[in-house]
């Protein structure tokens, strides 16, 4: 139980790091499995260690042996791995609100290790060795305990508020104003605004377009210092918004999404690693303290007569100071490598040797994200182009939809293309607004309607109306259809960018309201979607276009797709032939009155849509189709709580999120307070 537990810690502190730049679904598994377990094994590891020395010592009369003392070292061992890893202190958000759990914790298992080094206590170097690792194992578990207690929600949202500002002495100057009047001088009280620009946030127009890496890494920092509480629902002041959209108006927008992943990277230590704890002055003496000690330890272990002691546990216990010593070594290359070294060594003016010393020694860096989008498209997944394993099987155990939807949840890069055209899309509506003089965007519904008209799309403006949920379903399903109608037709992606964006954008946003609708709008999406999946089943049923042999031959879909490509034939051919029998039914009549208002399915509302824009030339109908995406994004991103973005940092991040962010920096949100700064009353005797 010892040796996995040990292995457990290893999967976390190599693995722990790596889910916030992955989407991978097993990475996931391991983590979740591995933190779930950690602090199981290693609580009853030293409940069967306490209870075996327990035997020992009243079968022997109080005499242990060396070996059982050697046993006993293990206890402080055990619970500096309680500890866990400076990479992952958290799994979810929800996991931080159990710090008080994690207190009760400590003082249970720091009982135990004492009364375990208590009983074998005697003359041998053992006892002292174990008593200055409990030490060592105490500060670690008390680092993960205060790591989650500050990361909690109350404890958070209180870390970012600004001291209380009691305002200027208000009955101060009323006496003065009435003493002055008393004494017959005419009184009267000016006001002087006073305009405050956030400290440390550089404001110049030059800088952040030429700024260097570190520099971008210390300006994101600064920035967050004023945007953190965005993700505790708390109000900025109209200053911080100027002073952010001073910045982001004159860089490019692989500037302004490196600006926004790098705070997002902050956000991420701060909520699930030990961040709030480590980069503190005392952070720093406490991880010297654990390192130096471990080391001592190993060394003065070495030293130790072992003559007597089993072998076995002898290479175990090696096996545990190697390893604990390797974590402590890792932890600081790790501190050395991230993005808070870079803010640490510009508040402390640090010299040019010991900037090139701590380069020489940083790690690859890691990605702070995935740089992918989810897809989800109804057609393959109604169409079971891809249908799973042992279908019947899933089915019994009633988990076959679950899995289903994962396995047809595929990610894609997120190209430049597509930054550049948000961030594009997000500096208009800033136009916008301010020829408007308000402080947000113009409603999506009215938005959608005022783009589709101004490309000659008046007759596709009814499917803008509705739900949020209803307007995303539908386009999605229009986008789906005509580009697999326009596939057939010649055109690829590399000659219409907005070809691909928008079947890339459709597919993230439809990937969300299946998958992560909390992210969304609430509205009655999870009984539409099951409605027009439901009729999309039955009519691709009818049609014959779901293969019959699935169930027994899970794997039908890899011969059709090979046998296509000996052919020389389009491997979406399957889709295609999908889309087209949709297309080839008559929806003159809306789908509304021959299906009443019970069932919520919009499959046939898409096929309308569809109908309304064919006959547009290719180039001018993707265009707007790609900028009707990219608004239904930044709304869908502006909606969108702080805390449910927060939520999505520890599984890859999520375009979504940084979209919001990069609104939240232009001041298109609804999270500012419009304040003129601080009013200063100034009396004018005469």
């Amino acid at each position: 139980m010892v040796v996995f537990t040990l292995a457990v810690q290893i999967v976390l502190i190599l693995f722990g790091n790596k889910r916030k730049s992955s989407h991978n679904f097993k990475l996931r598994i391991t983590v979740w499995s591995a933190y779930l377990t950690a602090d199981s094994l290693a609580t009853i590891a030293l409940g069967v260690l306490s209870s075996k020395l327990g035997e020992v010592n009243k079968k022997n009369g109080g005499r242990l042996s060396d070996n059982d003392r050697l046993l006993a070292f293990w206890s402080p061992l055990l619970l500096l791995l309680l500890g866990g890893p400076d990479t992952i202190t958290s799994f979810s958000l929800e996991d931080n609100a159990l710090w008080l759990r994690h207190c009760l914790g400590l003082v249970v298992q720091t009982s135990a290790t004492a009364n375990i080094i208590f009983m074998a206590w005697g003359s041998s170097s053992l006892s002292y060795l174990s008593s200055m690792m409990t030490l060592v194992g105490l500060v670690k578990y008390g680092e993960r305990v205060c790591a989650l207690w500050m990361a909690s929600n109350n404890k958070f949202k209180q870390s970012v508020l600004a001291p209380p500002d009691p305002s200027p002495n208000y009955a101060r100057f009323m006496e003065e104003y009435t003493l002055k009047q008393a004494e017959g001088y005419y009184v009267a009280a000016d006001e002087v605004i006073e305009v405050q620009v956030p400290d440390g946030v550089v404001t110049s127009v030059d800088d952040p377009s030429t700024a260097i890496d570190s520099e971008v890494i210390v300006k994101a920092y600064d920035l967050l210092q004023m945007f953190k509480c965005l993700f505790v629902e708390l109000i900025l002041s109209n200053d911080e918004r100027n002073a952010s959209r001073s910045i982001f108006k004159v860089i490019d927008f692989k500037k302004g999404f490196s600006l926004v992943e790098i705070e997002l990277g902050f956000i991420y230590d701060l909520l699930h690693t030990k961040a709030m704890v480590l980069y503190t002055k005392w952070g720093l003496r406490l991880r010297s303290f654990t390192f130096l000690s471990s080391l001592l330890v190993l060394v003065l272990f070495s030293l130790v007569k072992k003559s007597p002691l089993s072998r076995v546990d002898l290479s175990i216990t090696y096996l545990l100071l190697a390893a604990i010593f390797f974590f402590e070594t890792y932890s600081i290359l790790m501190l050395v490598s991230s993005d808070w070294s870079h803010v640490w060594l510009r508040n402390h003016n640090k010299s040019c040797a010991l900037i090139r010393a701590v380069n020489f020694v940083r790690l690859p860096r890691q990605p702070r994200w995935s740089h992918s989008i989810a897809q989800f498209s109804l057609l393959s997944f109604c169409t079971k182009e891809r249908p799973l394993v042992c279908q019947n099987a899933l089915e019994f155990l009633k988990i076959n939809v679950m899995l289903e939807k994962y396995h047809y949840t595929l990610h894609e890069d997120l190209s430049d293309e597509i930054k550049d055209s948000i961030f594009r899309h997000v500096k208009e509506e800033l136009f916008q607004v301010e020829d408007l003089r308000s402080s947000v965007p113009m409603d999506i519904h009215k938005s959608l309607a005022v783009l589709l008209k101004g490309y000659g799309l008046g007759k596709a403006t009814w499917g803008t109306e509705g739900e949020f949920d209803q307007v995303i379903l539908t386009w999605h399903i229009a986008t789906e259809l005509s580009y697999y109608s326009d596939q057939t037709k010649g055109n690829s992606e590399s000659q219409l960018p907005d070809f691909r964006a928008s079947k890339l954008l459709s597919r993230y946003m439809f990937s969300l309201l299946v998958m992560n609708p909390s992210m969304l709008p609430s509205g009655i999406g999870e009984i539409r979607l099951r409605d027009t999946f439901t009729e999309a089943f039955k009519f691709f049923e009818d049609h014959q276009i779901l293969n019959p042999e699935s169930d027994r031959e899970p794997y039908w879909w890899i011969k059709i797709l090979a046998s296509n490509r000996r052919k020389g034939n389009d491997p979406n051919l399957h889709l295609q032939r999908a889309s087209r029998m949709l297309l080839e039914v008559s929806t003159e009549v809306p789908p509304s009155k021959v299906k009443g208002g019970k069932s919520k399915s919009v499959l046939f509302d898409g096929c309308r849509i569809v109908a309304a824009i064919r006959e547009r030339e290719i180039r001018m109908k993707w265009e707007p189709i790609n900028k009707l995406w990219v608004k239904i994004l930044m709304y869908a991103a502006s909606q969108c709580r702080g805390d449910r973005h927060a939520g999505q940092l520890g599984q890859g991040g999520e375009l979504l999120t940084h979209v919001w962010l990069l609104m939240a920096h232009f001041g298109l949100t609804d999270h500012f307070q419009m304040t003129q700064g601080q009013a200063i009353a100034k009396l004018r005797v005469r």
